[in-house]
């Protein structure tokens, strides 16, 4: 989350002209951000600590409860209660569930379960599982991959005004040749050297004689050669604003072409913050499976944590049902008798 303290410009005698309200609603919506990253962080942080308390150990439970399934199942199928058919299910219930509960839980105890009833190991699977990982991973296709959920294609007469005129942008940006590039280059160095004497001017501790204001000159100092030696005009702005030597009257006051400047290094902070809100919710999505353009508050995603918890639960308690209900061989036989294994061809199982 930034520091820094966004200023507006006021209205007094007359109307703000058009940059103006841009800055104000630039520094309204960066306001907004902050605040909502605070609040998600928060969240996050929040079932990040109760994670290890209040969801892993029901997990344990449920997936202990799935094991205590399969072998059920297995035991069941080595005592031969059933025909050919029963078992055949049994046994592709009993490797579906039992390659899950390995690969995704850790439950090792059930490798010699699995390789009962498949034809290959399951260390094999599971070191060519880790090499398919490691070549999609390695894939370029696999780093081009957007971090967002893919949206239908669309031709680009179909989209939305403004997402017409922001790829018009990007491919007049595109198309700029390298003298223009290094021409903006030059002039927003200019601008990162003029905001960068005018901190320099204030903050540089040579001639502070308090030992106490100069430490905290010096600080600030390194803060500000810091983003000026990164030629960093917008971390230079931030801290123009955080440290106050942006003024109300200086902004109202602001020459056009410097005022166009400040809303250009507002607009790359509102992006660079709006990144930042969708990594934290990508991460809140992650952990309570919430799409992550709903993740939009602390209580709107605590709420729904608190619900997952809830929800297993609920499972945890109907599994221990369904467990005990398949102790009987022929409540298990009753379930059985309609499972399709998928694309078999359906088999008479009476008996």
């Amino acid at each position: 989350m930034t520091d820094t303290a966004i200023l507006h410009i006021p209205e007094q005698d007359k109307p703000l002209n058009k940059k103006q309200k841009e800055f104000n609603t630039l520094s309204d919506t960066i306001e907004a951000l902050d605040r909502q990253i605070a609040d998600l962080q928060q969240a996050l942080d929040e079932m990040l600590r109760r994670i290890p308390c209040d969801l892993d150990p029901l997990v344990r439970e449920y997936q202990g409860y799935r094991a205590d399934i399969v072998n059920l199942w297995d035991r069941t199928y080595e005592a031969e209660h059933f025909r050919k058919a029963y078992q055949t299910k049994l046994a592709f219930l009993i490797a579906e569930n039992a390659y899950d509960l390995i690969k995704n839980h850790a439950l090792f105890e059930l490798k010699p379960v699995f390789n009962k009833y498949s034809p290959v190991d399951i260390d094999v699977l599971l070191e060519e599982e880790r090499l398919r990982e490691v070549s999609r991973i390695k894939d370029p296709a696999f780093l081009l991959e957007s971090v967002y959920e893919t949206e239908p294609e669309v031709s680009f007469h179909e989209l939305p005004e403004d997402e017409q005129q922001r790829i018009k942008a990007e491919r007049r940006e595109q198309r700029m040749d390298q003298r223009t590039r290094e021409a903006q280059q030059a002039k927003t160095t200019k601008s990162v050297r003029s905001v960068y004497m005018e901190l320099v001017k204030t903050f540089h501790p040579d001639r502070e004689t308090d030992e106490v204001e100069k430490l905290r000159k010096t600080e600030t100092m390194q803060r500000i050669t810091k983003a000026y030696q990164a030629n960093n005009l917008l971390d230079l702005l931030k801290l123009q604003m955080e440290l106050e030597q942006t003024d109300r009257s200086g902004l109202e006051n602001l020459h056009k072409n410097q005022l166009s400047y400040y809303n250009k290094i507002l607009r790359q902070q509102v992006e660079e913050l709006d990144q930042q809100k969708i990594a934290i919710q990508q991460k809140i999505s992650a952990i309570c499976g919430l799409p992550y353009q709903y993740a939009n508050s602390q209580v709107t995603v605590i709420a729904k944590f608190n619900t997952n918890i809830n929800e297993l639960k609920a499972e945890i308690k109907n599994i221990r049902k369904v467990y005990k209900h398949w102790l009987v061989p022929s409540q298990l036989k009753a379930y059985l008798k309609p499972f399709q294994i998928p694309d078999q061809p359906e088999d008479d199982t009476d008996e």
